[in-house]
């Protein structure tokens, strides 16, 4: 009986819990079915009068950590506060309705010390006092706005504004919780939540992106996201709608927007809006129009009333200001002091030449052809600057000037195709006219070289944006990819190896995945010069190019299985499978093919090299860095004998920077043979979360050099003996190769350099000023106004060395030495007719790396590497403008901050240190 009972209740509570839930189905449709009823109760003959107010603030952005970072200042910003009313002037069952909006009184409020209250508002006059009001019509159906109409001769601010109060009328008639809706902030994802009949709330979440595709808005951007920026937005809306009327009652608008450097996240602005609609009165109006669709009533509106209307949608337009508009700007002659060669490499330069670039983007080309002056000291800084620029009118001015066939004088156009191939924005008329020039060749092998790398790399820049901007893959980006395939296959004769690798270091540029087969191709060759530059290229690529089926072979050059390679391409095999998922099994055969060889003093060096580099791929992959525990665990090789180094050559990383925002680093390799140095490789890297960028790369390579530094008594191999005197400096810089620096081929060259002393002096080997950011953005605000974003990075660099070699002492002593510039401005602005605000963040820094190494002989071979830093500064400005055109109203905030960096010295390993201590024993500071 208990058990009937029990049965009984659960059935009962079952019907209960389902007439609930049936309820609160019911319930809530109700409720959806209440506001989609209540947004059709703007009727026509009524006007209804609300009281608006728009705030707008900016400020630099909030730290990343609360603990660490300073809060952020003051705020500028203004208020726009109005009446408004809102007429139904039109209604269909079917076509909706055609509401007018129209501003009444409209004045300006501005942030004052003067005001009651802390950092408050008060009033100030503008331009919106005496701004000529014309009336903005929609067209509403289902609570959404299908269309808007504005006058043609209205202000185009205004007009946003307007814009802003219409997508307040926006409210979903379905009984959809989650949808896209068009707004003056794009196509958002909007999340409503119904509270009861007469409230609700709209969410745009953040994190969630509005999408703005084909508007007329201006986009820039550096194609690695470590050198862009960030943007992320957040919107909340309260709605009260009338119990009496069921229209709009009271809406709440709040809005965040942040903008942040990617590498430098404390760089940028936030952007705060705010909006509040309240309904004040209800009043009658007899000021109605017919007409069978909306076409039909605009046309009446047109007629009846004289006005010009403008069909468009809720996107507010974007005007674009000028770069500078104060009186204090400066002038292009005052800047083009600052790009004198004595400032190369400083904060000045860098500065003048990043508002150089914004001048030269605005300038005609006749404006430009008058600053290039070929005899002028600062020429080679105006050709930088017209590279970096990136319009189609600087490059037609520069090729005007340039002369591209000569044969001796090429330091010139070799400057500015640099600066191209470096530029993140070049337009595709550039791309063109260089591989027209590049098919008609040059009288100058290396000016033709240089030519064919900046074409490719060119090339590659624009192709990335295609990507990145979903648009196609170009036709000329095909032709050039298949002109430069062909151009390796016809390399014949005496000159093949050396037409090979020019091709090779093209495709490298080029960066295209189905260039691989061509690359591994090179690589079954007897030609082991154009297999190292091949394997160069391939080390180039995008991780996700090298496809599996590559790695067996890639694991038979690692091991000298076969076929015999060089040992620059084995390491540099190395590199690629560490990269690309490297199994335990593989890891496990690796280390125990070193453990063979790291003994084996023919192949110690190499050997050394490679675990090294092992070692330094574990340390920054955790888990390669456990496979890497475990083999050595399993091998039984934790002991000094097994894990001390051998040779000369060494393999690691070191961070010169760790934030929030990500890291700074640089590695470094070095490969010796025969007691002397093979090839170097230092490299400096940015990465900002799964994102990474190679800013420089420099290579030094040598050949044939051992005699000099062998013992007497030490026989040279067979190999040794039968390579040239060979020396030479590859650099890559942004992840584009330019032409090799050969510093001599033969012992007669060599002997002949050392015997007059050249390079004992500091000489420069390459400067120029290139563009690291480049980002412009517009951000249409929910409320209608519109924020444009502007952020600039210039670097000033000069690349020198210096070598002193004395036969008599057999010793060798050189210095490289990079010096930089770097100043980074973001720039984000709210800019009206009657208000400007904007908010300026500049970082600048001037910083030097010396590597020098000191190499005694005498006695076999002791080398001393140093890797110093010295102590410098990093100056932070932050200005926060406001100011009222028309008036001489200006207010500016300001915020400095100067960090000092203590000079170091960094340990490179332990083997170094050891040799560093022999060679300088005897002296008191080492």
């Amino acid at each position: 009986m208990s058990r009937i009972l029990d049965l009984g209740v659960i059935s009962l509570s079952m019907s209960l819990s389902f007439l609930l839930a049936r309820f609160v189905t019911i319930s809530f449709g109700f409720v959806l079915i209440s506001f989609a009823a209540s947004t059709k109760h703007y009727e026509v003959g009524n006007v209804y009068s609300y009281d608006y107010v728009v705030k707008l603030e900016m400020n630099e952005p909030a730290g990343l950590s609360d603990d660490q970072a300073p809060p952020p200042g003051s705020t500028v910003g203004y208020k726009i506060i109005t009446k408004v009313e809102v007429k139904p002037v039109w209604q269909s069952e079917t076509g909706g309705s055609i509401l007018e909006i129209l501003l009444v009184k409209p004045h300006l409020q501005i942030k004052s010390a003067r005001s009651p209250e802390p950092e408050g508002f008060r009033d100030h006059s503008s331009n919106l006092d005496h701004a000529k009001i014309h009336p903005f019509f929609i067209h509403w159906k289902d609570g959404q706005v299908q269309e808007t109409f504005s006058v043609k001769s209205d202000d185009v601010s205004l007009v946003n504004v307007k814009k802003g109060i219409a997508n307040i009328l926006q409210i979903s008639a379905t009984d959809e919780k989650e949808r896209t809706e068009t707004t003056p902030a794009g196509k958002c994802f909007i999340k409503y939540d119904i509270t009861d009949a007469f409230h609700l709330t709209k969410t745009i979440k953040k994190g969630s992106k509005c999408d703005t595709t084909g508007l007329d808005y201006a986009f820039r951007t550096n194609n690695n996201p470590v050198l862009g920026s960030e943007l992320e937005s957040e919107v909340f809306s309260k709605v009260t709608m009338s119990r009496d009327s069921g229209v709009v009652e009271d809406v709440q608008v709040s809005e965040m927007h942040v903008v942040r450097v990617t590498a430098k996240k404390e760089v940028g602005a936030t952007i705060h809006g705010s909006q509040t609609f309240k309904l004040s009165d209800t009043s009658t109006s007899s000021n109605t129009f017919k007409g069978s669709s909306v076409d039909a009533v605009v046309k009446a509106i047109e007629k009846l009333t004289g006005l010009n209307l403008v069909r468009d949608s809720l996107s507010p337009k974007w005007e674009k200001s000028p770069y500078c508009e104060s009186a204090t700007c400066k002038t292009t002659s005052t800047l083009s002091q600052s790009l004198a060669p004595e400032n190369m490499a400083t904060t000045k330069m860098a500065s003048a030449f990043l508002q150089m670039v914004s001048k030269f983007r605005e300038a005609k080309a006749q404006e430009i052809q008058q600053l290039l002056k070929p005899k002028s000291s600062i020429f080679p800084q105006i050709l930088d600057v017209c590279a970096a620029a990136g319009t189609f009118e600087t490059h037609q001015a520069v090729m005007k000037t340039l002369n591209f066939h000569l044969e001796d004088d090429i330091t010139l156009p070799e400057r500015y195709l640099l600066g191209l191939a470096l530029s993140p924005s070049p337009p595709p008329e550039v791309l063109q006219d260089l591989f027209k020039l590049t098919k008609r060749s040059v009288p100058s092998e290396k000016l033709q070289e240089s030519l064919i790398l900046t074409t490719a790399a060119i090339a590659h820049t624009i192709s990335e944006k295609n990507r990145i901007t979903r648009l196609p893959q170009s036709r000329l980006f095909l032709e050039i990819e298949e002109y430069l395939v062909n151009a390796l296959s016809s390399c014949d004769g005496e000159t093949a190896s050396q037409c090979s690798q020019l091709y090779l270091r093209s495709l490298k540029n080029l960066k295209s995945k189905s260039t691989v087969p061509t690359l591994f191709d090179v690589l079954t060759t007897n030609d082991q010069k154009s297999a190292i530059v091949a394997m160069k290229s391939l080390h180039a690529m995008p991780d996700s190019y090298i496809d599996p089926k590559y790695r067996p072979l890639l694991i038979k050059i690692v091991l000298q299985l076969g076929k015999k390679y060089d040992s620059s391409v084995r390491t540099l095999a190395l590199d690629l499978i560490l990269r690309n998922h490297l199994t335990k099994l593989e890891l496990r055969e690796v280390v125990s093919f070193l453990l063979d060889k790291v003994s084996d003093k023919q192949h110690a060096e190499v050997a050394t090299f490679m675990w090294n580099r092992v070692a330094e791929f574990a340390e920054m992959n955790p888990s390669l860095g456990i496979y890497f525990s475990e083999a050595i665990k399993e091998l039984n090789l934790q002991t000094y004998h097994h894990l001390s180094p051998r040779g000369l050559s060494t393999a690691f990383n070191r961070y010169f920077t760790s934030t929030r925002s990500g890291n700074s680093s640089f590695s470094n390799a070095i490969e010796m043979s025969g007691k002397i140095l093979k090839r170097s490789l230092f490299d400096v890297f940015v990465r900002s979360e799964n994102n990474a960028v190679q800013l420089l790369s420099l290579g030094i390579f040598a050949d044939g050099l051992a005699s000099f530094a062998s013992d007497d008594n030490e026989p040279l191999s067979p190999e040794e003996e039968e390579v040239d005197a060979t020396a030479g400096m590859e650099l890559t810089l942004m992840e584009v190769q330019t032409r090799p620096l050969v510093f001599f081929v033969g012992k007669g060259e060599l002997m002949g350099l050392v015997w007059s002393g050249a390079g004992s002096e500091r000489t420069s080997a390459i400067q120029g000023n290139v563009l690291l950011q480049d980002d412009k953005k517009v951000i249409p605000l929910f409320n209608g106004l519109v924020a444009e974003v502007n952020i600039l990075g210039g670097l000033s660099f000069d690349l020198a060395g210096q070598v002193q070699i004395s036969l008599w002492h057999r010793t060798a002593n050189s210095l490289v030495e990079n010096k930089a510039g770097l100043v980074l401005q973001s720039v984000v602005r709210a800019d009206t007719s009657f208000v400007k605000s904007r908010v300026d963040y500049t970082i600048a820094t001037e910083a030097a790396l010396h590597f020098t190494s000191d190499i005694n002989f005498y006695q076999g071979v002791i080398m001393c590497l140093k890797l110093t830093q010295p102590e410098f500064k990093i100056r932070q400005n932050i200005h926060k403008t406001e100011r009222i055109p028309g008036s001489k109203h200006k207010l500016r905030k300001a915020k400095y901050k100067t960090i000092p960096v203590p000079g170091l010295t960094y340990a490179l390993n332990k083997k170094n240190s050891e040799l560093c201590g022999v060679m300088y024993k005897d002296k008191e500071e080492l």
